[in-house]
């Protein structure tokens, strides 16, 4: 696939979330956070800790939206990765072409599965050693319930990345409940934890 073709195929997805390089010096536009910054998706990948060598480990990346840690994931030599999503790939605003189009220009062999987090068993989608379940944790009604659903198909370490609160002193873990769009305007967010309680 040549530099245009990369670049039409790109401008056709209605909405991109992560900025992931194609190559060609062709990167997707990813979201801008409220400054006009960039989403931060290269700090997050920092900030995780994800191991630099996955030579045959299996991932599961779950809320994978565009897929860049799921692609990541593969570049570091994990020997199977399984994208899961459901909100946004069900959803008409945003959809899973971003993933598609990524998949397919990277020559990505990362699988997919239209799944909730709260569905997921060693049944429905087997086990895997390393599990991703990044900005996700705060979208979430019962997260604790999910935190067990990863338990079950997580074979070594589950990684969670999510936004947390000041909330009380550094040795109480406390969960903060936000009522219609009172945590960045945004209805889908329903929990944020401080630190200790993320722990």
């Amino acid at each position: 696939m040549d530099r245009d073709e990369i670049r039409r195929r790109v401008n056709a997805v209605r909405y991109w979330w992560h900025h992931i390089d194609l190559g060609h010096g062709i990167v997707t536009p990813g979201h801008q956070g409220g400054g006009g910054e960039r989403n931060g998706t290269v700090r997050t990948l920092e900030r995780i800790r994800m191991p630099q060598d996955l030579t045959g480990q299996t991932v599961l990346d779950v809320g994978a939206w565009d897929g860049f840690f799921s692609f990541e994931a593969e570049r570091r030599g994990a020997a199977r990765v399984l994208a899961t999503d459901r909100f946004v790939w069900e959803s008409e605003e945003f959809g899973m072409d971003g993933f598609l189009t990524a998949r397919e220009i990277l020559g990505s062999r990362v699988e997919h599965q239209v799944i909730d987090v709260f569905d997921l068993s060693p049944e429905t989608v087997g086990t895997f050693d390393i599990v991703l379940f990044l900005g996700v944790f705060y979208h979430l009604k019962s997260p604790l319930l999910a935190l067990e659903r990863l338990a079950a198909v997580t074979r070594e370490r589950i990684i969670v990345e999510s936004h947390v609160s000041r909330l009380g002193a550094d040795d109480v873990p406390l969960m903060r409940f936000y009522e219609g769009s009172g945590l960045h305007g945004d209805p889908t967010n329903w929990w944020c934890p401080n630190v200790p309680c993320l722990q």
